[in-house]
């Protein structure tokens, strides 16, 4: 009896221990690494809060090739529309034009940030995301991946945009070339082209810090360390919480029934008359941990299983604004 106690107690305790922390992991695991690319554009509302329209950005980074650009646009909106204009302006994702930009999602980095910026400038409104989404690919699928002038009008059309920014982007050697035309929504017709460059390193590291790849084995292996955290990589926070509840549970009911049958074994050790029967009180606590442990066992494999199944493979884009994006499937 002794044996099977002080075994009950390792693996109840070493359970509990894993279990609880799931939270702090959890918690760490999820920590936002959008962080770098939001901190340019909060200074831009702060600065026009005070009145300016310029943010503050250091020269030479990718944010002030990106304000460059942002001006550059609004000089031709402006013209296009005239002073104290509302105009309703949709940003399509940039073409990338090479190998990098394509991998490292550059193409819709670009029109995320630039997006960003001229929502900052007085008079323009930006289109909602999801509709634009969903009418960008539709269309793209329509022009086998391309998307022309016309096409841009077309988008402007179906969104009640005014104008439409397409764009590309590509390498020339250190630096990418970010390049934008303002097409009329109504017409077609390109109302001005800007282009600028910004730095490769620094716009490759920042789509790393953006873009993040998860998986269906991602899931799976986080839910293997601790029941639940499978489900939080996959954004189901409800049901890492049912995970992490149960297991916790368990695992705390298999400990207290440990303790508890220690305590009846030690007063069964004494051998007395008033201590006989907690043998069987012993024995019962030591069977509701091992009932807890292959109930733990069973919860563990299904939140394993379950991760798998209802997780993804895919590429996200955390956004400036604090939200995030699908890009698509990812490749392995």
């Amino acid at each position: 009896m002794r044996k099977l106690m002080v075994a009950s107690v390792g693996s109840a305790l070493a359970l509990l221990w894993a279990v609880s922390a799931s939270a702090e992991v959890s918690a760490k695991a999820s920590k936002s690494k959008v962080e770098k690319t939001a901190k340019a554009d909060k200074a831009a509302k702060a600065a026009k809060a005070e009145g300016g329209d310029k943010p503050t950005d250091r020269a030479g980074s990718v944010q002030a090739g990106v304000q460059a650009l942002t001006e550059a646009l609004a000089a031709h909106l402006k013209g296009a529309s005239g002073d104290g204009a509302l105009r309703r302006v949709a940003v399509l994702p940039f073409e990338s034009l090479d190998k990098d930009a394509s991998s490292f999602e550059l193409g819709r980095l670009s029109a995320e940030l630039l997006s960003a910026r001229l929502a900052l400038r007085p008079g323009v409104i930006q289109v909602e995301r999801a509709r634009l989404t969903a009418v960008v690919q539709e269309l793209q699928r329509s022009e086998k991946g391309e998307l022309s002038p016309n096409g841009a009008a077309s988008v402007g059309k179906l969104l009640g945009a005014n104008q439409v920014v397409l764009g590309s982007i590509a390498a020339a050697g250190p630096q990418f070339v970010m390049t934008a035309r303002l097409v009329d929504a109504e017409t077609g017709q390109v109302l001005g082209a800007a282009d600028q460059n910004v730095p490769r390193e620094g716009f490759i590291a920042l789509s790393e810090e953006v873009v993040e790849t998860k998986s269906r084995s991602g899931a799976a292996l986080r839910s293997t360390a601790v029941p639940g955290w499978g489900q939080f990589y996959n954004g189901d926070s409800g049901r890492g919480i049912g995970y992490l509840s149960l297991a916790g549970g368990l695992a705390a009911t298999a400990v207290t029934s440990v303790w508890l049958g220690k305590q009846a074994e030690d007063d069964y050790n004494k051998n007395t008359v008033d201590t006989v029967g907690r043998r069987s009180e012993a024995n019962g606590h030591y069977d509701r941990v091992n009932v807890a442990l292959m109930g733990l066992g069973v919860i563990w494999a299904t939140s394993i299983v379950d991760a798998y199944l209802s997780g993804a493979d895919v590429k996200l884009m955390k956004l400036p604004d604090g939200g995030q994006a699908e890009l698509g499937a990812a490749t392995r």
